[in-house]
């Protein structure tokens, strides 16, 4: 795979935030909308105002698509996914933000049972 495949036009941003699920941890919030496809899953990334100046907002939204690439072998199909930064995200302790997505990824049934450490 080139890229991260990207969630870009409005209208399914605005399906996730409507009618997605959403799991709000601690660093993180994941929000998940279930296409029913077998397509590719799709991700945005946002920091809203609340979280900073433009510098941490980009430092967010950095570490939260670093954190997501580490797990994208296991990560299923079909869904749309935005993470958005809450204050802590651009300086919590990188694992700390690596489980929170994992986690809420796990919960909505997007990660396959291989986890890191099962990998070959």
């Amino acid at each position: 795979m080139k890229g991260m495949p990207t969630l870009r036009r409005p209208r399914d941003l605005d399906r996730v935030f409507d009618e997605g699920h959403w799991r709000r941890l601690r660093p993180v919030a994941v929000g998940t909308y279930h296409r029913g496809d077998e397509d590719q899953t799709r991700f945005a990334f946002v920091a809203g105002r609340r979280v900073g100046k433009a510098v941490r907002r980009n430092r967010a939204r950095r570490r939260m698509r670093e954190a997501l690439r580490s797990m994208m072998a296991e990560i299923g199909v079909g869904a749309d996914v935005v993470l958005a930064a809450r204050q802590d995200t651009a300086e919590v302790d990188f694992r700390v933000l690596q489980a929170a997505i994992r986690k809420a990824l796990a919960g909505e049934g997007l990660l396959s049972e291989i986890g890191p450490e099962d990998a070959p």
